[in-house]
Formats: structure tokens, sequence, C-alpha cells
């Protein structure tokens, strides 16, 4: 298993297959990915990067976008990734606007899982944060997905003050199931003002979920997250900011959408550009020497030690 410079194994990969996306939601971080290319890999060209890191122990690929689901080509971008040996885990984070159209054909390219971002069941709501989505596509995506079985599905919640916090206990009651997990996310600090204005502290809130547990499971691989089991649901908390566990548990390289390794969510100084050489003709030495460079410049970007921000 590789390990960064922090002993930190590195056991997936984030692929970010386009910027493009039919939302606008407020809070979009867009993967931490500014002023980069409107260019995009082919099926191909994402084919043979997984490959390369599986051959380093990568056995978790999450497809990410902008919207991924805005590509012509995402079931065969799926079904590339699913003949890839030692890739165990191929997963989606999407919107679901066009999930119920694409949930079965997905599955059946090798899809194994969706996360479907939804922080709202009022309508008004889901406009006002996406400027425009439709709540009820989004909702049929969902039940297409768990039709599909592309489960466990997980619901990413970003909790915003005054404008969601009140729905959480109405979130958990509607998505509770053996096939579904809600995952409450804290607001990243992309965007100062919105940020001072609806950043909502989810630890109050985390220490009732563990009154009320009656089984805690922590995800070691997963910054050690943990999954807190209620009475007919499963809820995990995720606080990336300032959160020195979030970051000394990273086992995640991201891809931009133009072909860089991004070895930081919240780092954009630091990129590799594979896709140039690949183009090039590079041949599979010299992108494992950029692979393994960009494993080399992963570090947390908030330390254990209380010091802060590495960057």
């Amino acid at each position: 298993m590789l390990r960064d410079s922090f002993g930190r194994p590195l056991t997936s990969m984030r692929i970010s297959i386009t910027q493009r996306c039919n939302f606008r939601c407020r809070y979009c971080h867009h993967e931490g990915i500014s002023g980069a290319s409107g260019d995009e890999m082919t099926p191909q060209e994402i084919r043979r990067i997984v490959a390369l890191g599986a051959r380093f122990g990568v056995r978790k690929v999450k497809l990410t976008g902008g919207e991924p689901l805005v590509r012509e080509d995402v079931v065969e971008i799926v079904d590339e990734i699913a003949r890839v040996g030692g890739i165990e885990d191929l997963s989606m984070t999407t919107n679901a606007y066009y999930l119920a159209d694409l949930a079965h054909e997905l599955k059946r390219a090798g899809l194994d899982r969706v996360n479907v971002s939804l922080d709202t069941l009022r309508s008004d709501v889901f406009s006002w944060i996406t400027r425009g989505g439709k709540l009820e596509r989004v909702i049929a995506g969902i039940e297409a997905a768990l039709e599909a079985e592309l489960t466990p599905v997980k619901i990413n919640m970003v909790v915003m003050r005054g404008i969601n916090d009140g729905e959480i206990h109405e979130m958990l009651s509607r998505f509770s199931g053996s096939e579904v997990v809600l995952q409450l996310i804290e607001l990243v600090e992309t965007q100062g003002d919105f940020f001072r204005r609806y950043f909502f502290d989810l630890d109050e809130l985390e220490e009732e979920l563990a009154r009320r547990a009656i089984a805690v499971h922590e995800r070691r691989f997963m910054h050690g997250r943990r999954q807190y089991q209620l009475n007919g649901a499963r809820v995990e908390v995720i606080k990336p900011m300032h959160n020195s566990r979030f970051c000394a548990h990273c086992t995640r390289l991201r891809v931009t959408h133009d072909g860089k390794f991004k070895p930081c969510l919240m780092r954009s100084d630091n990129l590799v550009d594979f896709l140039t050489p690949m183009r090039r003709g590079a041949g599979d030495e010299e992108l494992e020497r950029l692979f393994l460079e960009a494993v080399l410049r992963r570090e947390p970007f908030f330390r254990e030690s209380g010091e802060g921000k590495v960057g």
C-alpha cells in the first residue's frame, strides 16, 4: 500500500469529469478547482489514469463534477473504469436531476452506488439554494437509484444556519432505512460572506447523535468519520473545515476534469499536470513519475499539532 510522507495510505481517487453543471448552488466550492480550462478528459484517458492508480493500490474511485450526468458519455466513462482490475468500489456524486433516466444504465455499466446532494425537502428553499432546480426531479432520481440498487444511497446535506438547520430531523425521518445514509456536512469556507452568514457548527448535533445512537461505527479509511445508527436511520457528520482529524485520515488523491492531480481540496498551488504529457505520448513510466510526485506533495492542510493550516 502506497503511503505519503505523513504515513497516510492512498486508497482512493476522486475524479472530476466536468466542471459543467445544470445547477448554480450558492455554496458550491467546485471541488476546490478555480481558473481551470474547459478541456475534459476522454473516457479512455480517465480509464488510463485509474489503471495507473490501481497499480499503486487505489481501490476506490468516486466520480464528481460539476455534475457528472451532464456528460453525454458518462455511461461509457463508468464502463471504462469498471473494467479496470483492482477497483473494488466505483461511486458517483450527483445532484440526481438526470438520474431517474440513467440509474439502471449506470448500474449495468458497473457503477456501485451514488451520493446525492440534497439539502432540503422544501421546494422553495431548494430552488433558492440551486438557483432554479426542481426538487421533484431529484426525489425521482433518488427513488430510481434505490430501485436500481445503486446502494447505499448517501444523501449529502450541507447544513446552513437559518436555511435548513431546522430540517435535520425531518431528513432523518424521510431517509431512514438500511439502504440510505444521511451525511450532514459543514459548510466549506470558500466564499467569505456566505460562510460567515450561514455556517452552522455541527459539534452540538454530533454530541446529540452520539447520545441517541444505538451503535457507532468509525470508518477508519474515511477520515476517521463516525457513522451513527439510530432507530431506522444511519447518519454521518462531515467536518472538513479547520479539522486536523479530517486531514490526518485523508486517503484520497483528487483529479481535476482537465487532467491534473490535485493533492488537497483546499489548495490549488501544487497541482501536477498529467494530461498534457499523456496527449504528447508519455509512456507509463513517465505517468507513474507524475503520480508519485503528486503523492509526495500530499500534506495535511490542517495540522494535528494545532499550528493551523500549512498553505
